[in-house]
């Protein structure tokens, strides 16, 4: 019975990292000042379809400098050229794997300076715990949790150099 439970908690460590990291480092809502630069906003992984899609559909449509990130370079020019048609902004598209910290630092060196980084990317297999292999387990561990933290570790002295 407990095997659903066990499941949800893998499948959402991405968005937990999240929220701590909102609570933890809040930053102060974008001004309105016409003259001012477009927040650059940067999807850590899980860009190039699904709700990370939709949410650069969304910042770029309001003015944002997009960059997304996903391990599929096919699926990012897809995504790419979406965005392009739907808002008309140039979004940049980096291939990365969130398993892989250096292809991530490398990705979040090129994506430049970054005001929200966004960590989309997840997995899940869906097979109760004592079906899984070791490797499912671990391969999931790798992408929702050891990603995140590679987003985080990559973006994050950059962003604490910017002045406040």
């Amino acid at each position: 019975m407990a095997e659903p439970y066990f499941l949800l908690l893998l499948a959402f460590p991405p968005l937990a990292l999240l929220v701590f990291l909102y609570l933890l480092h809040s930053t102060s809502p974008p001004s309105q000042d016409p003259n001012q630069e477009a927040p650059r906003v940067h999807h850590g992984g899980g860009g190039s379809s699904g709700i990370g899609l939709a949410l650069a559909h969304r910042a770029a449509a309001e003015g944002a400098r997009v960059s997304i990130m996903a391990r599929s370079e096919s699926k990012l020019e897809e995504a790419r050229n979406s965005i392009k048609m739907a808002s008309g902004v140039e979004v940049a598209a980096f291939a990365a794997d969130v398993r892989d910290y250096e292809a991530v630092k490398k990705a979040v060196d090129e994506a430049g300076p970054i005001d929200v980084l966004l960590l989309n990317h997840g997995v899940l297999v869906a097979l109760e715990v004592e079906k899984q292999e070791l490797s499912e387990i671990k391969f999931t561990m790798d992408v929702n949790l050891m990603g995140c933290f590679n987003m985080i570790k990559a973006a994050l002295p950059a962003r604490n150099e910017e002045p406040q």
